[in-house]
């Protein structure tokens, strides 16, 4: 998800070598430090009025506006979960080479994902619900991932629905890619094998609208069903898609696909034309503009085709080899943003534990308020400042005290009893190839 750990691999005689891309690992670093802090500073944006309700006018006129148009920050972290997950079973089905180990997989995916969100969950069980615990199933619920199905609000884990959903993508994933696989069984030619893989994954394409569809005109406002992974499932599949287009071009660079060209040429018009979805969502077709309520169906399928389309325009050019740019590199490689990129997770998963220690909310307090009742309490600056400042400092005592050397202990395993994981394209040139212990995960 998070962390550093792409890798690609470069020419050299005898057995290969993998040296850093450092550029690319860079802006990806960067990419996922700018999309947590959309996400901890919309949510402040919710809990200060600048993105009301619909009972009343934008509070802050065009930054409301501007606000409410982004199209989903996390579609870039589902996406290089696709992309960076499903490349060595692409490279498997295309190129023929060995299937990835499942119980290295299972146990990487697992250390990544669940240690630092168990500790969340002690942290907001202890501190911030202990009052409203009832019984053995409230404390064992958020642990086992059940709190959307069997679904009970947790003060603290208001944004921890993507954990139960990256994880379920984490079990499911060898199974879509078997399912590619016997689809493309028996064909010679690649190309032709990496168009019938790519019937799946439209599929979840098309899964995700309509699930946008069903679940707006079905339910009211904020049913649990909405934080089921189907409303994410086109975002993942975009990400394999592209895994297997790169797989494809190691393999066969005439066959590339046309916009990898136009990535590598102009890879600055793909974040131009990104403007243009978030713009129209700016607009926010068929609902109330600067406003962050419940959609209607219509409205929902505009939002999640558009949430698609941005993160697709986003992230090609900083995952397409050779095509990155000098704007890229400055506003996504700085030290900064690579900081916060590695730290991502804890950002994600901290920023509303922190937001309700500010709001003095909880057990520890006396009483567990949830933020819909806290909304306007403070203005937008002062809820900002504590609550970036403090989940900073929580998310990198996470990262370095627990992230990181778990990722670094799973990352030993199997490490020798593999042969490396090289494609080699036409030109007989070790293709380039990201590796990923951290994949696209907040």
């Amino acid at each position: 998800m998070i962390q550093k750990g792409h890798a690609m691999a470069t020419p050299a005689r005898g057995p290969s070598v993998k040296t850093p891309d450092k550029k690319r690992i860079a802006s990806l670093d960067g990419i996922r430090g700018v999309c947590a802090m959309i996400v901890v500073t919309t949510h402040v944006a919710f809990s200060t009025f600048v993105l009301p309700s619909s009972a009343g006018p934008p509070t802050e006129g065009i930054w409301s506006i501007l606000w409410a148009g982004q199209v989903g920050a996390i579609g870039p972290f589902f996406i290089m979960s696709g992309l960076f997950l499903y490349r060595p079973f692409a490279r498997a089905t295309l190129a023929g080479t060995p299937q990835p180990k499942l119980g290295i997989y299972f146990v990487r995916r697992a250390s990544r994902l669940l240690p630092a969100f168990w500790v969340l969950c002690a942290f907001s069980l202890i501190v911030l619900n202990l009052s409203s615990i009832t019984g053995v199933w409230d404390v064992l619920r958020p642990f086992l991932l059940m709190h959307i199905y069997d679904f009970h609000w947790y003060a603290g884990l208001d944004v921890a629905w993507t954990v139960p959903a990256e994880t379920q993508f984490y079990v499911a994933l060898p199974i879509i890619a078997w399912v590619m696989h016997r689809l493309a069984r028996g064909v010679a030619d690649p190309a032709r094998k990496a168009r019938r893989m790519l019937i799946p994954l439209g599929l979840l394409v098309v899964v995700q609208l309509g699930w946008a569809l069903y679940i707006n005109s079905s339910f009211g406002p904020w049913p649990p069903q909405f934080f089921y992974p189907f409303g994410v499932s086109g975002l993942f599949a975009i990400g394999m898609a592209i895994a297997v287009w790169s797989v494809l071009t190691e393999m066969s660079p005439d066959k590339a696909p046309k916009f990898f060209g136009w990535a590598t040429k102009r890879p600055n018009l793909f974040w131009l034309a990104a403007l243009v979805p978030y713009v129209i969502n700016c607009a926010q077709p068929f609902s109330i503009p600067g406003t962050a309520d419940w959609l209607s169906p219509e409205a929902a399928v505009i939002r999640s085709a558009l949430m698609l389309i941005f993160s697709f325009l986003v992230m090609v050019p900083l995952v397409v080899p050779g095509a990155s740019s000098r704007l890229m590199e400055v506003s996504l490689g700085n030290w900064p943003l690579r900081f916060l990129g590695r730290i991502s997770y804890g950002l994600y998963l901290w920023h509303f534990a922190v937001m309700y220690l500010v709001f003095q909310s909880g057990s520890i307090f006396g009483e567990t308020v949830p933020v819909q009742a806290l909304l306007g309490k403070f203005g937008f600056w002062e809820l900002l400042i504590p609550t970036v400042v403090g989940t900073i400092v929580i998310a990198t005592i996470s990262y370095y005290v627990l992230e990181r050397p778990i990722l670094k202990l799973t990352d030993r395993l199997g490490k020798g009893k593999t042969a490396p994981n090289v494609a080699t394209s036409e030109a007989g040139k070790p293709a380039p190839e990201f590796t990923s212990s951290g994949a696209g995960r907040p």
